[in-house]
């Protein structure tokens, strides 16, 4: 039986650096959106919002990261060494790598990529020496390299030295079948989805009918003061709420797209999975328009 052999990286600091960015970044446009909340100006108003949307972009970007720290791991066993790194996967056959070393083990020290955050290690440089180097680490001195007959691979595994070992005792052991050289890449993932005309479809329809919605309801709050939670029996207006709360429903609808788009694409590249992934696709379009309409009988109000 193939015994595998799980070695993670440390977490610790990047864990921290990403979540401590996160909140900051929360924090900046929880204020400029208060700010464009509290604005009675129509210009001012638009002003602060966009600058609310456009600090949130990272947040999405630095959960992913988050997200990738926690599953990453490297898989050693008679077979390779398989990668997972967020929804990135590479397997590497043991008859691809030709050597396995520590950075120390050379005259000139290897070329590091440029600035990147701890825990999130993701870049290829050029060496003059060993030739590409692709990092899939959490830091950039702490590594093993694992070469293979294309490129040489970064890694950081909590204890390099035991990584190393227990390769080499994997290795000495003989390999019954090889699995395939396989890559599997974010960027690579969402070009599947756009090329998928029934994703695409959905996507670009529950995208922009939930910009259009923020781009309405950033033009309808300062027109007016309040707006009705809804009718009595008898038909008469409930009671009021302050018009800003309207910005709630495109953010919601938003959140949820990007929430659903992650895990319908993880859910899009398991076999067998396409038609959840297409439901899960489905339901981040059901909610802009859920709350369009909703928005529309408020105003008839």
């Amino acid at each position: 039986m193939d015994e595998k052999i799980e070695h993670r990286p440390d977490r610790s600091l990047g864990f921290a650096i990403h979540l401590g960015l996160i909140l900051i970044n929360s924090a900046i446009s929880g204020y400029l959106l208060y700010r464009a909340l509290s604005s009675e100006m129509q210009g001012v108003f638009i002003l602060y919002l966009i600058a609310s949307i456009i600090t949130f972009i990272p947040a999405p970007f630095l959960f992913y990261q988050a997200f990738a720290l926690a599953r990453a791991k490297y898989v050693i066993t008679r077979d390779g060494i398989a990668i997972q790194w967020g929804l990135r996967t590479e397997d590497i056959p043991i008859e691809e790598i030709e050597w396995i070393r520590r950075p120390r083990d050379f005259v000139h020290p290897i070329t590091q990529p440029p600035f990147r955050l701890p825990g999130a290690v993701l870049a290829s440089c050029n060496d003059r020496d060993l030739g590409l180097i692709e990092y899939i680490a959490t830091e950039k001195k702490r590594v093993v390299l694992v070469a293979t007959h294309t490129k040489v691979f970064a890694l950081s595994p909590g204890n390099p030295y035991a990584f190393i070992n227990d390769f080499h005792r994997s290795a000495e052991l003989g390999s019954f079948s090889p699995f395939k050289k396989q890559s599997s890449r974010p960027q690579l993932i969402l070009t599947q989805l756009l090329r998928d005309k029934t994703a695409r479809s959905i996507l670009i329809a529950s995208l922009s009918i939930s910009l259009i919605l923020l781009i309405a309801v950033s033009f309808i709050i300062p027109s007016i003061s309040t707006v009705p939670l809804g009718l009595e029996s008898s038909g008469e207006i409930q009671e009021t709420s302050p018009a800003e709360r309207l910005i709630l429903l495109p953010f919601l609808s938003l959140l949820l797209f990007f929430i659903d788009l992650g895990y319908g694409a993880y859910l899009f590249r398991k076999k067998g999975f396409k038609n959840a992934s297409y439901i899960i696709f489905f339901s981040s379009l059901l909610l802009p328009i859920s709350f369009s309409i909703l928005v529309f009988v408020i105003l008839i109000l």
